[in-house]
């Protein structure tokens, strides 16, 4: 066996057990490969801590070798990286801004952003944080975070910038049963006067809400009378997105 054909099959016994940890005979077979071959590249993957063996259970699992450096590798960039198409398709269906953000401590990091091709646009907000109950990528955030998370949030300062911020807390926790309801947010001019924007969550593979992507516009044109269209293409696009981070994902309300 070639050392190119070597890593090769490796790779594919990594992809295999990533999914869930297997047993030997059920890897050689997901993965074609005959058992003695594959029990040989396992133990040699076992051996550099690319995977570790379950005892009790006679499973193989990802190990802490790829765990660690799957940590060194900067979230935020790669979930641009995976995003950045799908926010191209969602501004070529809409004609509006659409964009990427994470939530980074008790504020939105707008990490991508792909302009609208129309004459009027808005800021490019890559690299800004904002706090998230003034925004509506923010408000997604939020209604997917446990309740005691939530609650240290509203007991925090809440700013109020504009005339129609909402920033009481018993009206933000409302607004965001409505969030969950829906599956999507709207902001109305609540952090600058002239600019709305609509929002649905992105989620891990494990479940876990990790950012969101909306589309945004002037106030004059944007939501118009395309509400229900913004709304069902971000909700879209964020499946879209949560599809492409892995396997286990799920796609929310």
């Amino acid at each position: 066996m070639s050392g190119v054909q070597s890593v090769e099959r490796a790779f594919r016994l990594l992809q295999a057990i990533s999914v869930e940890p297997s047993g030997l005979t059920e890897l050689a077979r997901s993965v074609e490969l005959p058992i003695s071959t594959a029990s040989r590249l396992l133990g040699t993957l076992e051996g550099l801590g690319a995977v570790e063996r379950l005892e009790d259970a006679g499973l193989y699992r990802i190990g802490p070798a790829i765990s660690s450096m799957a940590l060194t590798v900067d979230a935020d960039v790669s979930l641009a990286a995976v995003a950045h198409a799908e926010l191209e398709a969602l501004m070529g269906e809409v004609h509006e801004a659409a964009g990427l953000s994470v939530a980074s401590g008790f504020s939105m990091h707008y990490i991508d952003q792909v302009d609208s091709v129309q004459p009027i646009q808005v800021q490019d907000w890559v690299g800004s944080r904002v706090p998230m109950h003034l925004v509506s990528s923010g408000l997604v955030v939020l209604a997917h975070w446990p309740s005691e998370v939530l609650e240290q949030y509203l007991d925090g300062e809440l700013a109020a910038p504009t005339k129609h911020s909402i920033s009481k807390p018993e009206a933000i926790r409302v607004r965001l049963d409505d969030v969950r309801a829906r599956g999507v947010a709207w902001s109305m001019e609540e952090l600058e006067i002239g600019i709305n924007s609509v929002a649905a969550p992105i989620f891990s593979g494990m479940g876990e809400v990790i950012g969101a992507v909306h589309l945004h516009g002037p106030a004059y044109r944007f939501p118009g009378d395309g509400g229900e269209r913004y709304e069902a293409a971000v909700v879209n696009a964020g499946r879209d997105i949560t599809a492409l981070l892995g396997p286990t994902a799920v796609s929310g309300p």
